[in-house]
């Protein structure tokens, strides 16, 4: 990694709270909760049985989650997570973050949704001052659920939101069977952005054609849509050159498509094309602790794979920023240290 990628400021959109645990934590909050199972309370032990696994087709470990929303069922616990994320975030050279996270999968111990929201929030609050890193949460609701409705509703409540998303699996699960909620939320005037990487290019123009989405979440199928003929771009429907007309920022997270089979590594991802092209293009981590990454890392990949430098990063950074969810006022503090 070269010296300049750990300390150039970074901006991360698309983070999951319940996918960024420390190992350490998911043993502690275990053992004073008297959460009996995990598959180890070694630390090697675990982290190795959470790690992706390169021999397997899907790498990702879905049984992972499974324990650390296990253990994230009471306010403290949620509390400590998030600020710990801002915590790892921000000495990681993170200067703008969004977490998002399901509300509505940390009720199972009777917390109320209120309770669970605000305990993220209050950490929000607490880790940017703390830390120096200005940051949002995002609400998820699951695409293979039903509830989206009361989801989007707790976005209208909690005025420190700053977006809804749906998150879960795509084939079967079109964001369509969800298009009252988006569209409560679009009149509401909540941000949007919605997952969509697999169901192409139903899935991107279902996203941001249909629902308004205002960013997309990962994306980086959009390539198939478009096709380039004497150096130019050929769209192959509306909704790819409404993404690349409107610069809707694709939350690129190029690991995560690494472990979950869509790209054999990161030099063979989309996102070289996508940034070469005049795509927004954003670099995100989806699950740090999942997939074993860091922001850092992160770039790292991506500048090595594509041959960037740090004015393309710094460039990417300032259009992510640009492209959150949190007031301007807090987008303009953290634009600052760009310069």
């Amino acid at each position: 990694m070269q010296d300049w990628v750990k300390t150039v400021p970074k901006a991360v959109l698309h983070d999951h709270l319940d996918g960024g645990l420390r190992v350490e934590t998911l043993i502690e909050l275990a053992n004073e909760q008297g959460y009996q199972n995990l598959p180890s309370n070694n630390h090697n032990e675990l982290k190795k049985w959470i790690q992706p696994k390169p021999d397997k087709s899907l790498a990702i470990n879905l049984e992972a989650w499974d324990h650390t929303i296990g253990v994230m069922q009471d306010q403290d616990s949620i509390y400590r997570v998030t600020m710990e994320a801002l915590e790892d975030l921000s000495n990681d050279g993170v200067v703008y973050a969004e977490l998002r996270f399901a509300p509505l999968v940390h009720t199972f111990k009777g917390l109320s949704t209120a309770e669970i929201i605000n305990s993220v929030v209050n950490g929000i609050k607490d880790g940017m001052e703390k830390f120096d890193v200005v940051a949002g949460v995002i609400l998820c609701a699951m695409r293979q659920e039903q509830n989206s409705l009361e989801v989007v509703n707790l976005c209208i409540e909690h005025k420190d939101v700053v977006g809804f998303d749906l998150a879960g699996p795509e084939v079967g699960f079109s964001v369509l069977n969800h298009k009252e909620a988006c569209a409560l939320a679009v009149e509401n005037n909540i941000n949007v952005t919605l997952h969509a990487d697999w169901e192409v290019p139903e899935g991107i123009k279902e996203v941001v054609l249909h629902s308004k989405a205002k960013r997309v979440g990962h994306g980086s199928q959009i390539i198939n849509d478009i096709s380039f003929e004497n150096g130019s771009i050929r769209f192959k429907n509306d909704a790819a050159k409404y993404v690349f007309d409107n610069k809707i920022a694709l939350e690129i997270c190029p690991t995560s498509n690494v472990q979950c089979g869509a790209y054999s590594n990161v030099s063979e991802h989309s996102f070289g094309e996508l940034y070469t092209a005049g795509f927004n293009v954003t670099i995100n981590t989806d699950n740090r602790l999942m997939s074993d990454i860091t922001m850092s890392e992160e770039v790292s990949n991506v500048v090595e794979s594509f041959g960037l430098g740090e004015k393309d990063i710094l460039s990417i950074t300032k259009n992510t920023i640009d492209a959150g969810f949190v007031g301007q006022e807090l987008k303009s503090k953290a634009l600052e240290k760009l310069s």
